[in-house]
């Protein structure tokens, strides 16, 4: 096979992953909708297509790195950033169905009560985070931007926090009040929803944490900081 196949196939490689980010992206910007006003129909209908598209990049990626390796045994330069690309393409299909299940989540939850108040702004500030590091950590590396990674890895105090907040703020708020059967489902969902974020905010880590080892050759997961 002539170098030039192989770039093409690399550059076929890219395309798709290059879709799969941008899926992911738009599953997002679904869901940032979804939370201001969850009466949009269309939004659900976009959703679960996106979806499909998304595992069908998944599945097709995944094909093409096994098919990268073994018709083209590239050299570990191009080695690495294909393993590193399905590493990315796992953490990519698995946000997208994480925020399938918190855009399922918003269209049956009623966040109206008065108690959910100040709730539901910690929701949208812990929603903005996770789209700020699911953007950089595919930023970090698209673009091969280990600083960008590192910073997308910090945020994640943030998410995480947040989560434990709102835990904490629907025990204190509902402890020992007597709850309709409506008020039980909301506050399990909001809490789902919380969730759900929080694990957006670990994919989107691990995403970081792939651009690094692309860049810079380290594993820093599981705390190996060598």
């Amino acid at each position: 096979m002539t170098s030039n196949i192989k770039n093409k196939q690399l550059e076929l490689l890219l395309h798709d992953f290059e879709l799969l980010s941008k899926n992911a992206m738009i599953q997002m910007q679904i869901a940032s909708k979804l939370l201001k006003d969850n009466s949009i129909d269309e939004l659900y209908v976009e959703a679960e297509s996106n979806e499909i598209i998304m595992d069908r990049l998944e599945i097709k990626i995944r094909e093409e790195v096994v098919f990268t390796i073994f018709q083209f045994n590239p050299i570990a330069a191009d080695l690495r950033k294909i393993i590193t690309y399905q590493d990315v393409t796992t953490n990519l299909e698995r946000i997208g169905d994480i925020l399938l299940n918190i855009i399922h989540f918003l269209r049956e939850t009623d966040r109206g009560l008065p108690e959910f108040e100040s709730i539901n702004k910690k929701i949208a500030k812990m929603m903005g985070y996770a789209a700020g590091m699911l953007r950089n950590a595919i930023f970090s590396f698209s673009n091969e931007d280990s600083l960008i990674a590192y910073q997308v890895i910090k945020e994640d105090d943030k998410v995480d926090e947040l989560f434990h907040q709102i835990s904490s703020s629907l025990q204190e708020t509902f402890a020992g009040r007597q709850l309709s059967k409506d008020e039980v489902k909301s506050i399990i969902n909001i809490n789902a929803i919380s969730y759900n974020l929080e694990r957006i905010g670990d994919s989107s880590t691990n995403i970081a944490e792939s651009a690094i080892y692309l860049t810079e050759g380290k594993d820093i997961r599981h705390g190996n900081k060598q």
